[in-house]
């Protein structure tokens, strides 16, 4: 072989190597840096998911006061200070810092659907409160959700959720408010041909209030038996006409066939407590169906952030009975497991809880309690 034709071959190889080390980095695979910093952020996000946020946002500052480039650090400290913010009841005072964290993640790495679906969250939240407040920037805060989950469409064009998300706030916001029945429509056609559970949801949405939405989700039901999407949706239809043994029946079948729809007794539990709270005279029934759930929930071994979620709502259901030593006692219970746990009435948001570096396929309804 001549010295020429090496060279040549050379020259091919290095010409090869090159061109697929491009190809692999424009596919992202190289998005989050070397995987050392993969490594911190998965031990952050360990520490969180044991109930011990502070140290795992202490671990990221540190980190990133280091490696201010790292946007998978930067998404997984606007999540970690938004779980924080739910237990020290000051999110909507730390909004601003998971803000900026999240916008930093995005200009670190601007491709990343996962750090721009977040975003579309954290701009809807921020969008929320300016609605409840009656703030008059609400429209414009609206605006710029919309525009954020748009923004996720075009890194992603089949994700469902974001598309769902914007079929709500369109759908169901007045106009003054931001809304938009005709692009409410759009999407929810677009979802109609792209995934026939998505579009059932879309078009549940967009249904007029008095509609037979039990009725609605039988049908869809009989055309996808055993789907535990659907059946979660045909439980929650029943759950809004208190046919509780129905709505039982559905989570029970959904949870069985996905162990991940367990989750749904949290709603069931919550359902209980308000109509116990709301009506006196169905206090000593509700409240103890209530406790039931909680402690059903429990059994199943929960992560700790939910697990301390559960042991905070029956030391509610404790303290609304009567019993206020009971109810010291669990709180102290759910204090141990997560300092940080949340306060909120709702059930924490999953997005919370996705692995760092997985795409999040949670929906949660913006507009409804269940």
């Amino acid at each position: 072989m001549t010295l020429e034709n090496t060279s040549k071959r050379q020259f091919l190889w290095v010409s090869l190597f090159i061109a697929c080390a491009v190809a692999i980095a424009s596919l992202g695979f190289w998005s989050y840096g070397r995987p050392e910093l993969d490594k911190t952020v998965k031990e952050a996000y360990e520490l969180r998911m044991n109930g011990k946020a502070d140290k795992a946002k202490a671990l990221l500052e540190q980190y990133l006061s280091e490696n201010p480039d790292n946007a998978l650090a930067h998404y997984e400290l606007a999540r970690t200070n938004f779980h924080m913010g739910l237990g020290t009841g000051e999110l909507v005072k730390n909004i601003e810092d998971i803000q900026r964290s999240i916008d930093q993640a995005i200009e670190n790495d601007p491709d990343n659907v996962i750090y721009c679906f977040y975003a579309a969250r954290i701009a809807y939240l921020q969008a929320y409160i300016a609605l409840k407040k009656d703030q008059p920037d609400a429209k414009e805060k609206v605006a710029k959700a919309c525009s954020v989950h748009k923004s996720v469409l075009k890194l992603k064009p089949d994700y469902h959720e974001a598309m769902l998300y914007l079929v709500e706030i369109y759908g169901v916001l007045p106009e003054d408010k931001g809304g938009d029945k005709a692009k409410a429509e759009q999407y929810a056609k677009k979802l109609e041909e792209m995934d026939e559970i998505f579009g059932a949801k879309a078009r549940a949405i967009l249904m007029p209030e008095e509609a037979d939405y039990i009725g609605y989700w039988k049908k869809v039901l009989e055309k996808h038996e055993g789907n535990a999407e659907v059946l979660k949706e045909l439980g929650r239809a029943y759950l809004y006409k208190d046919k509780v043994e129905d709505v039982v029946k559905c989570f029970e079948e959904a949870a069985r066939i996905d162990p991940g729809k367990n989750i749904l007794i949290l709603d069931l539990a919550r359902y209980h407590g308000i109509t116990g709270m709301r009506d006196e005279k169905l206090k000593e029934t509700a409240l103890p169906l209530a406790e039931k759930m909680l402690k059903r929930y429990l059994d199943s071994e929960p992560i700790p952030p939910l697990k301390a979620f559960a042991v905070r709502g029956l030391a509610v259901v404790k303290r609304a009975l009567g019993d206020k030593e009971g109810a010291e006692e669990l709180l102290e219970e759910a204090k141990t497991i997560d300092p940080y746990c949340s306060r909120a009435f709702g059930v924490p948001s999953p997005d919370l809880f996705v692995p760092p570096g997985e795409i999040s396929r949670n929906h949660q309804y913006l507009f409804l309690p269940f």
